[in-house]
């Protein structure tokens, strides 16, 4: 209820007719909040947004790689005081491009699919944002449709023996530690949730557990099912749990986009049978 209220609060203050000023930071997190609240403001305001911009924190861009995880950002009062003489008037144009962004990501399409997005430096980061939403859809191959990448590296690390959700993030081979660089993205509460997700569908079997130690009390082993999807992928969608990706789920049979990887190139999403 506090963060609702906050929002809240947030909103009426966008939709009044006075200035605004945002405080944001270069976290993934408060980049993608900037460009909802554009958005909104334009909604309010569409063509005299009055949005000033403090970008805060010593969180360096040359460090501000696609992470969605729990980042943190400095703040000390001096430094506050001191921000606030950055403050600067954002034009018209910047705060429609902000918009557009957000219009892209929350689309019910994936972002990279349709026509192919410009290299521009304003499109970096949807098609950074695009190919991390990829990962998350599954893939048509030569022999039919396997999991997502995501889905196969997270089964892929868990194996006969029950384990854990922290023992499975654990794995110290080559497909756990690429599980890890995800967690940097997804951050752990989407791991853990799938694995949960897959445990209804079948995939895993699954200890009870209680809170607030689910990450160590519950236990995962790879069922025959799971390990046929792995082997042999998917005959239909509604084989895995669907999975909501901003304004569109992967594994929906009822809108099933899947992505087509080329040697070299981005991967591309197609609605399955298209193409």
């Amino acid at each position: 209820m506090r963060f609702l209220a906050s929002y809240r609060r947030t909103l009426k203050a966008l939709a009044a007719d006075e200035p605004v000023v945002l405080w944001t930071s270069l976290t993934w997190n408060d980049r993608v909040a900037l460009w909802a609240l554009c958005f909104y403001r334009l909604q309010c305001r569409p063509m005299q947004p009055d949005l000033s911009l403090i970008v805060v924190g010593e969180y360096e861009e040359r460090h501000a790689r696609l992470s969605f995880g729990i980042v943190y950002v400095t703040l000390e009062p001096a430094m506050a005081r001191n921000a606030w003489g950055t403050a600067r008037l954002l034009s018209l144009r910047e705060v429609q491009e902000k918009a557009r962004l957000w219009k892209k990501l929350t689309a019910s399409s994936p972002i990279l699919s349709g026509k192919p997005l410009r290299e521009t430096r304003e499109n970096k980061v949807l098609l950074d944002l695009g190919v991390y939403q990829a990962g998350l859809f599954p893939k048509r191959t030569a022999r039919g449709l396997s999991l997502s990448t995501f889905d196969t590296l997270l089964l892929g690390c868990v194996n006969q023996t029950p384990s854990s959700p922290a023992r499975i993030l654990g794995r110290e081979n080559e497909t756990g530690q690429e599980l890890w660089r995800w967690v940097s993205v997804t951050g752990d509460i989407t791991i853990f949730n799938r694995l949960a997700q897959w445990a209804e569908h079948g995939a895993l079997h699954a200890k009870p557990w209680t809170a607030p130690n689910g990450w160590q009390t519950a236990l995962y082993t790879l069922s025959a099912a799971g390990r046929a999807l792995l082997r042999d992928g998917l005959s239909s969608l509604d084989q895995a749990p669907p999975f909501p990706i901003w304004g569109v789920t992967a594994y929906d049979p009822k809108d099933p986009w899947v992505v087509v990887e080329e040697a070299g190139a981005r991967p591309h999403l197609q609605r399955l049978g298209e193409g």
